[in-house]
């Protein structure tokens, strides 16, 4: 996820090099790089070592970012180390690639602009030629890999191209406080011989995965690799993918790719997510605004879920009721018996009142039925793309924390900033609560349960705090509708009420 701070110096360097950024393939007056721009993608190419120096994907297009009114990330930038990254191991060994001076021939044609690079191989009779071929409108790269020459298929026996794939700077996420942290996730991913291993910072440490893997911070953009079968003994075609996680581009590339949004959840919820995100679209298109449209998100969920929400209610009740016909009881057995005599008591007036002991979790019925709508719709929301980097209201980026204001020092767990969409979030709970009323319950429990909640509103308080505002905007505004709903149905009944 790329830092703000850092956009300026990335697109005054590109400038530098390419010159005006329009779509094109070029070569810069030194002759020392290459550059292929569509318009979504940019790719500049050193023509020593046919290594990447900056690739950068655009959202929803490269003319518009420049503009100020889209977005763009860089995957690979000129402090990083060259990516993705071919690696040659012949019988020797690896093979330095970055030694070597390659030629370059451009051309395009109606589906791509190509880039096509050669150079001889430290070995008798093979040469070594890589193209990238950039989509026009896309964000896939296909890189085929050839071996020439007269010796190019002894040498391609023995030889075995390893392409790596890794994330830059500008792509890692900002680092998290709190439970945000548990939203990050960024790997490096190795492609060899068909198979996807991940490759971790500890020697030896890996994992073979299918053929597409990602690198993908959560949410926005995101790196994919498709890892297509060598049409031949001397040539690998490879399919990268540079943009954000999406389902209809990462379709586009490969139906297999898909999988990658919301990929950590089981088929069932991962299908309610995906119906939810379509009903955040359709607001967001309705609406003209994310922000507007989470909150209207919100609304729509609670509505959708009210029968569900009646049923937790008449469950409730009934287990307050029985609370309250048991708190004399069990007061009276609490103030003249201790320890075995207690527990022994307080089961027969459970069975003289007809009350099973686990009668509490009763109420807990209606709640759980409900859980699978508050995991999509979070899941949903941490990777969904057009909140990033996306501002509403006072809040720079509803894919981060708001941050309303720097703190004067970095506080362990809460971070560094003042977030008041948290605040805001408690605020509306703890006034929920403290108007809740119950006609069956007695002051004392009426205070117990207001304890209770006031205990969950403060657990959701550590867990919310480093969220990103997108998520916490979701959660304060079903707070606010189930306070102004507590409210409505306590006017209705009052004014129905006789006399």
């Amino acid at each position: 996820m790329a830092r703000r701070r850092r956009w300026r110096p990335f697109l005054l360097a590109v400038a530098l090099v390419a010159g005006v950024p329009a779509p094109g393939v070029s070569a810069d007056e030194a002759g020392e790089r290459v550059r292929v721009a569509t318009e979504r993608l940019e790719v500049v190419l050193a023509l020593d070592g046919a290594r990447p120096v900056s690739w950068r994907a655009c959202r929803p297009s490269c003319l518009r970012a420049d503009a100020g009114s889209g977005t763009s990330v860089r995957f690979t930038a000129e402090e990083d180390a060259p990516r993705p990254r071919l690696v040659l191991h012949g019988p020797g060994g690896p093979i330095d690639l970055g030694r070597l001076r390659f030629t370059a021939d451009l051309a395009e044609d109606g589906l791509a602009r190509r880039v096509t690079l050669r150079a001889d191989l430290p070995v008798d009779g093979v040469r070594l030629e890589e193209s990238f071929a950039v989509s026009r409108d896309g964000y896939e790269t296909a890189l085929t890999v050839r071996l020439l020459g007269p010796g190019a298929a002894a040498f391609a026996a023995t030889a075995r191209p390893v392409l790596e794939v890794a994330p830059g700077r500008d792509l890692l996420p900002v680092p998290a406080g709190g439970f945000a942290a548990m939203l990050e996730r960024v790997g490096r991913v190795a492609v060899a011989g068909g198979a996807v291993r991940v490759v971790a910072d500890e020697p030896g440490a890996s994992a073979t995965l299918r053929a597409g893997a990602s690198v993908e911070p959560r949410p926005g953009p995101g790196v994919a690799l498709v890892a297509a079968a060598a049409p031949g003994p001397t040539e690998w075609r490879y399919t990268i993918y540079a943009g954000p996680v999406e389902r209809q581009a990462l379709g586009r590339t490969d139906s297999e790719l898909e999988r990658l949004l919301l990929s950590g959840l089981w088929w069932w919820l991962r299908a309610l997510a995906l119906g939810l995100l379509q009903l955040l679209r359709w607001l967001t298109a309705l609406l003209g605004d994310p922000g507007a449209a989470i909150i209207a998100l919100a609304v729509s969920v609670k509505v959708l879920l009210l029968p569900l929400a009646a049923v937790a209610e008449r469950l409730q009740e009934q287990v307050n009721a029985t609370q309250a016909r048991l708190q004399p009881g069990l007061d009276a057995i609490n103030a003249a018996h201790r320890g075995e005599e207690r527990t022994r008591r307080t089961l027969a007036l459970y069975r003289e009142l007809g009350v099973h002991p686990l009668y509490t979790l009763k109420s807990l019925a209606g709640f759980l039925i409900q859980i699978p709508v508050f995991v999509a719709v979070f899941d949903m929301l941490a990777e969904d793309v057009d909140l990033y980097r996306t501002p509403f209201l006072w809040i720079p980026d509803l894919s981060r924390p708001d941050a309303l204001a720097a703190l004067p020092a970095c506080v362990p767990f809460f971070g560094c900033a003042l977030n008041l969409l948290p605040f805001l979030m408690s605020g509306v709970s703890l006034a929920t609560l403290l108007r809740f009323r119950s006609p069956v319950l007695t002051p004392a429990l009426v205070r117990r349960q207001r304890r209770n909640l006031a205990g969950m509103t403060g657990l959701f308080f550590l867990l919310f705090y480093t969220f990103p505002a997108g998520m916490v905007l979701y959660w304060t505004s079903t707070n606010a509708f189930q306070l102004v709903s507590q409210e409505a149905g306590r006017w209705w009944r009052a004014r129905r009420a006789p006399g």
